[in-house]
Parts: C-alpha cells; sequence; structure tokens
C-alpha cells in the first residue's frame, strides 16, 4: 500500500466553508499501511464516497480532530459512524482536544462508546495508532484547544502545521520531510491564523521536502493558491504545491523516493 495524502477538502475558514468554494473534508493520510482521517469538517463522508475518491470508512484507523471548530469537526460523528458501521463493529480510535468532549461537545457521548478507544490530545503527547506515531509537540495560537500533529512512521514524517498565528517555536516543533500548513489569509488579518508571509517563513525555516498549502479562506482562493505556491518554490527553493479537492497524491512519487 502506497503512502499517500488524499484531500476530500481544502476549504478554510467560516465563508468559504458556507459557500463551499471549496470543498471542506479535511484529509487522509496513509502511513506504513495505516490510515487516519484528519478534520472531517462538514461533508466529510459524502466526499468519502465521491466518484472521484470511493474511500471506504470501514478502513479507517483513526479520525484526528486538530480543533472543535466545525469547519473541521463538522462530520466527525457521521465519520464515527461510518467507521464502526453504525456502531456495530467496535473499532479505530478517536484522538481530539479536551474541549471537543467537554461542556458543548463536537464529539456527542452516545458515539464514543462505537471506537476501539477515545484519547486526548495534550501538548507534548504523542499516540501509537498502527504503523503511525502521532505526536501533538505544541498547544498552538488559536482562540480553542488546537494542536498540530507529527505523523510518524520509520522512513517518512509529515507534519501538519494546524490553524495558529506565527510564533518562533513552530520552525522547531513541527519538522518533517512533508509540511502541510492551514493556510487561511493572503495578507495577515487575524494573529490565531497563517497568512502567506507566515507560511513562506515557516517552510523556509523548516525546510521539508514538500510543502502543501491547504485550508484556504476567501482571500486565498481568489489568489490563485497554485500561483502562490509557485512563487514560495522560487523563494524559498522549496517543493511547494497548493492542495486540491479530492488530490491524491502519492508521497513517493512526490518525494522522488
Amino acid at each position: 500500500m502506497a503512502d499517500e495524502l488524499i484531500f476530500l477538502g481544502t476549504a478554510g475558514g467560516r465563508l468559504t466553508v458556507a459557500k463551499q468554494l471549496r470543498a471542506s473534508g479535511g484529509f487522509w493520510v496513509v502511513l506504513g499501511g495505516t490510515r487516519l482521517h484528519v478534520d472531517p469538517g462538514p461533508g466529510a463522508l459524502v466526499h468519502c464516497h465521491a466518484r472521484t475518491l470511493r474511500l471506504d470508512p470501514t478502513t479507517l484507523d483513526a479520525i484526528i480532530l486538530t480543533h472543535r471548530h466545525l469547519d473541521h469537526a463538522g462530520d466527525v460523528n457521521a465519520m464515527i459512524e461510518a467507521m464502526t458501521e453504525g456502531g456495530t463493529k467496535r473499532r479505530g480510535v478517536v484522538l481530539a482536544p479536551q474541549d471537543a468532549y467537554e461542556g458543548d461537545p463536537v464529539i456527542f457521548r452516545y458515539v464514543r462508546s462505537y471506537a476501539e478507544k477515545t484519547e486526548v490530545l495534550r501538548e507534548g503527547g504523542a499516540h501509537q495508532v498502527g504503523a503511525v506515531r502521532v505526536e501533538t509537540p505544541l498547544r498552538l495560537k488559536h482562540p480553542v484547544e488546537t494542536y498540530g500533529l507529527r505523523l510518524v512512521v520509520p522512513e517518512l514524517t509529515v507534519s501538519l502545521i494546524a490553524c495558529t498565528g506565527y510564533f518562533p517555536a513552530l520552525e522547531e516543533a513541527y519538522k518533517g520531510d512533508v509540511l502541510i500548513l492551514n493556510v487561511v489569509f493572503l495578507p495577515r488579518r487575524s494573529d490565531t491564523h497563517l497568512c502567506m508571509e507566515d507560511a513562506q517563513r515557516l517552510i523556509g525555516a523548516i525546510r521539508p521536502k514538500l510543502a502543501i498549502l491547504t485550508h484556504f479562506g476567501m482571500t486565498m482562493v481568489r489568489a490563485r493558491p497554485w500561483e502562490l505556491a509557485d512563487q514560495v518554490s522560487q523563494a524559498t527553493g522549496v517543493k511547494t504545491l497548493a492542495a486540491r479537492d479530492h488530490q491524491r497524491l502519492d508521497l513517493s512519487r512526490a518525494l522522488g523516493r
């Protein structure tokens, strides 16, 4: 089984999601034969079954939320039900921050027992899911409890810098072969989301073998993110791509392995 990234959707921010200018299903990653679905936003289940993807949720080993906002978690309960065949087969792991389970929970209590395990993401934490070590080095700079990810197998590390404002510790914490960045804004509009200037700075400092921009807000969608990615490649010398809805990316080919 090939190591692979599959982008169900690339929308970020409330308006891009509400208007569905880009799909909002998050992404799957397949590493060492282990399948993970990260941030199943609104429409994730529908996009899994799209003719262009035909992904089977019952093959998932884990569903991971970086944080509780609906553009990341809108379909998490539907995906847990799909992963477990409506709760008839107890399987899979659910990983999410504590506040996704508490108070006004985005992960409903009744579906938690469907998964084999539910675990809590914390700063400096690590979880083993099949062949993949899921690391959460830092709590990110965002209005709710949010974590980026390092997905580690012996031969490859895929890092995700999820929704956050820039801060210097990101440059050391999220090193990896592949770096995925949630880039909501073209110019800076917030200190809780990355803009293109932040993304280029992080890519130049971390220097992965491959960088991928995703989770685009309105200003990014309008600015032709594939052209912005080319500009980052030229400025940093790091191969940079802009993810597309329903894109399947063979990591061995993309990395020239």
